[in-house]
């Protein structure tokens, strides 16, 4: 797999050669995961059906933290190179919900994760 790199920001950069960077690999994966567990909802204009519904289950005084991982699972699922999806652990830090996942994929095993 094959896409731009993204920063910390989830911001395109330009590399040492002062062109787009390029993530290739595992990195790539998860970076995709990453950036599909952040869309909302009817926020991609040809694919108002994917995304995550963040009004309805995280964004509430008690966020559903169960339905919250069904959609992670589902919009992981759709990214290639994506095998599986093992355990999703949240974490509660005041207004602040966060999660991190292990993501199987066909490069490996590693870890996503995001704050909500």
């Amino acid at each position: 797999m094959k896409t731009l790199a993204t920063n910390n920001d989830f911001d395109i950069y330009l590399d040492n050669s002062r062109n787009l960077a390029i993530a290739t690999g595992l990195q790539a994966v998860i970076q995709t995961c990453e950036h599909v567990a952040r869309t909302k909802l009817t926020e991609l204009p040809y694919a108002q059906s994917r995304g995550i519904p963040f009004f309805d289950i995280a964004l509430g005084s008690q966020p559903d933290v169960s339905l919250y991982d069904m959609f992670l699972r589902k919009v992981y699922k759709t990214v290639p190179g994506v095998e599986g999806v093992g355990n999703i652990n949240f974490a509660k830090d005041g207004d602040t919900l966060s999660y991190t996942a292990q993501i199987r994929t066909i490069y490996g095993t590693e870890s996503a994760s995001g704050i909500i």
